[in-house]
């Protein structure tokens, strides 16, 4: 069976940013280490990626003190978003 490739029409995000790559060091370090979220990313680390919600309920209780109140609040509302639609994975598109 072959895989082929469609061009997309649309992509749509809520508008608001969940963490930023480049500032939440933190969030980054923990990702590269437990997650596969930036295999997908290009060398930019833009593209869309997927974490699983366990994975960003983990992290939150292991580094949360350690991030920002407006991240984890933003990371939170992201889990919350992912558990009422009973999503396991939530899809990121970083640009």
């Amino acid at each position: 069976m072959s895989i082929r490739a469609h061009r997309v029409i649309e992509i749509k995000t809520d508008g608001e940013d969940s963490f930023n790559l480049w500032h939440e060091d933190e969030i980054v370090v923990w990702l590269e280490k437990n997650t596969s979220f930036f295999s997908p990313l290009n060398e930019d680390s833009c593209g869309l990626t997927n974490v699983s919600v366990e994975d960003l309920k983990t992290m939150l209780s292991e580094i949360g003190g350690k991030i920002d109140g407006d991240v984890k609040e933003a990371i939170e509302k992201d889990i919350k978003f992912a558990e009422e639609q009973r999503d396991e994975y939530l899809k990121y598109y970083c640009y």
